[in-house]
Parts: structure tokens; C-alpha cells; sequence
């Protein structure tokens, strides 16, 4: 009785997985358990990828786990590629008076349907209803294109019995995409191979190496090291055009500042001899000068009349001549003065 009740959950899984493996074809049991089923589709980028369903040991009281096995960007996926949708978050949400009766042989509870449904729910959050229902995923017939492509991959392989054999690799996966888990890697092995790496702890980190290289997150890490590579030669060209440049913009400086130079010194020669002869001191100079002249004038004009040299019409028209003159170019020196202190 206790070995029939420890087999019944196994069991239980079983009618699910195959309840999958109608619902969606060219799925793919990944272990002997049949717990964990590949449900192979294609993204809109035209890239073919699976997703994975994994059956807790208490499922359908636990919920299931959807994950997509190539690195995705999307609302609905995590970064580690978990799916997330409403019916996975409602899961078991009601209570015992709401579950279904039992049918043949699947025990009280959630039924296959219902974990069918939330499958389909991902496809669709995922690629879109026109895109899933075209690909078959919604339930519906398929297109002619996808039902072309199941049947050209049907040659070449085969769905999973009940007793739990795991079927061969399906040539819809993308090879860059198809990751074992590690208990399927590891009975993959010859018993030769396992006594080896019990006996041999290098052998046991080259085989654990050997199926990490193969995994979703490795591979994803090598695509941004190869990135990462091709972004530090592009960089290092980028680095030599750069001092190329500098070198050409030395030697053109180089060639004209010579020329640069000396046409500078003669403008600036020419400038001071300028500012020599018409700069404002010499201008300050030359009004003085020119004051000091209209003032001996009119005061020579004066010495004049007084002497009775001239008659009085003749000196006030010369001297009210040359006083003007005088205050005119003695108002200029003072404004030039101003101008100069400020």
C-alpha cells in the first residue's frame, strides 16, 4: 500500500505530461520522471527555441514552472527566463469547493485542461495571439508553413511513451538552445565514464565544465564576451585613427607657425610705429604744442597794440581770432587728457 501511494504522485505527473504531449505535438519529455517537458516554438525574430515546463513533486497542489530556454527580453519573462503570467499566479488559488471532479484516472483538482490553458496563456503573452495560433499553440489548427515544418521534423523524431523514455533530440531546437538538465546529462553517461569521475575529481569539474558550456546562461555569457571583444577591437582601431590624426594636426601646426610668427612681429611693428606717430601721447604733444602757439600769438598780438603797432580795429579782429583759436585746441588738450586718465 505505502509503495502503491509513493508511486501515485509520479503517476498523477505522468497523465499530465501526457495530456501536454496531445495538447501541444512535437513536445518532448526531457527525463525519465517525465516531469520536465519542451514545448518547441519559434520567436517572432524567426530564432526557434522551446519552452520548459517542470511538474513540482506535488504538483498540481504546486504550481508549475514555465521557463524559456533562450535568453528573452519581455514583460511576461524574468532575466533567469521564468514565464510569469495571471493563471500561473492563481494557481491554486481556489478553494476545495471550486476544484473539479475527478476523471479517469487524473486525481482531484487541477485538471490537464487547466494546465494546458495556462500554457497557451504564455504563448500568447509571449508571441501574441495572431503569432501562437499561426505556430498551433492556441488550440487551433496550425498554419501550412508550421504544420510543413512538425511534419518534416516528425521524420526525424518521436514523442515520449508513457513508461517515460525520454525521446531524441527534435531538429526544431536550435542547437544553441538545447540544454540538458544535469541528472539527464549525467545517465546520458557510460558507467565506465561515472566510475571515472567518482574516482577522479578532474574528470568530475571537466564533465561539469562540459554541460555548463551548454547551458542558456553560459552561452548567453560568451555572446557578450564576443561582444565585449569585438566592441575592444573596434576601440583600439578607433585609438590608432585617433593618434594618427593628432600626428597630422602636429605637423600642419608645426609647418605654420613660422609663417604664423613672423607675419604677427611685422603687424605688430607696423603697429607701434603707428601708435609712435599718432598714439595718444603724441597727440596730447602735438595739442599743447599747438595751445601754447595760439596763446604766444595772441599775446604777441597784444604786445603789439600796446606798442601802438596797430590801430584798434586791426588788433581786435586779430586778437578775437586768434583767442579762439586758442580756447579751440586748448579744449581739445583737455579732453584728450580726460579721455587718456580714463
Amino acid at each position: 500500500m505505502q509503495a502503491v501511494e509513493q508511486q501515485q504522485p509520479l503517476y498523477r505527473r505522468r497523465d499530465y505530461t501526457d495530456e501536454l504531449l496531445r495538447a501541444f505535438p512535437g513536445s518532448q519529455v526531457v527525463n525519465a520522471e517525465g516531469s520536465v517537458v519542451d514545448l518547441p516554438f519559434q520567436l517572432s525574430s524567426g530564432r526557434s527555441t522551446a519552452l520548459r515546463v517542470s511538474l513540482p513533486q506535488q504538483f498540481p497542489h504546486d504550481r508549475p514552472v514555465l521557463c524559456v530556454l533562450v535568453p528573452l527580453q519581455h514583460p511576461s519573462v524574468d532575466p533567469s527566463g521564468r514565464v510569469h503570467v495571471r493563471g500561473l499566479e492563481r494557481w491554486g488559488a481556489l478553494g476545495a469547493h471550486h476544484l473539479f471532479p475527478q476523471r479517469a484516472g487524473i486525481p482531484t483538482g487541477i485538471t490537464p485542461p487547466d494546465l494546458v490553458a495556462v500554457i497557451r496563456e504564455a504563448f500568447e503573452a509571449i508571441l501574441g495571439e495572431a503569432a501562437a495560433a499561426k505556430q498551433g499553440l492556441l488550440g487551433g489548427p496550425a498554419s501550412a508553413d508550421s504544420v510543413a515544418g512538425s511534419a518534416a521534423r516528425g521524420r526525424d523524431s518521436q514523442l515520449v511513451s508513457l513508461a517515460g523514455a525520454v525521446a531524441s533530440p527534435s531538429p526544431f531546437y536550435d542547437n544553441n538552445s538545447n540544454s540538458l538538465e544535469p541528472s539527464v546529462f549525467m545517465e546520458g553517461l557510460p558507467t565506465a565514464k561515472l566510475r571515472e569521475m567518482l574516482e577522479n575529481e578532474a574528470e568530475l569539474k571537466k564533465a561539469a565544465a562540459t554541460w555548463l558550456k551548454d547551458t542558456p546562461a553560459a552561452r548567453a555569457l560568451e555572446d557578450v564576451r564576443r561582444q565585449n571583444r569585438a566592441a575592444a577591437e573596434d576601440n583600439r582601431a578607433l585609438a590608432r585613427a585617433i593618434e594618427e590624426a593628432r600626428g597630422h594636426v602636429a605637423i600642419v601646426r608645426s609647418g605654420d607657425y613660422a609663417t604664423t610668427r613672423a607675419l604677427f612681429e611685422e603687424l605688430y611693428k607696423r603697429q607701434d610705429a603707428v601708435l609712435a606717430k599718432m598714439g595718444t601721447t603724441k597727440l596730447l604733444e602735438r595739442l599743447r604744442q599747438e595751445s601754447d602757439k595760439t596763446d604766444a600769438a595772441s599775446d604777441d598780438l597784444l604786445d603789439r597794440f600796446q606798442m601802438a603797432d596797430l590801430s584798434v580795429e586791426a588788433f581786435v579782429e586779430q586778437y578775437v581770432v586768434a583767442r579762439e583759436a586758442f580756447h579751440i585746441t586748448d579744449l581739445k588738450r583737455q579732453a584728450a587728457e580726460h579721455s587718456n586718465l580714463t
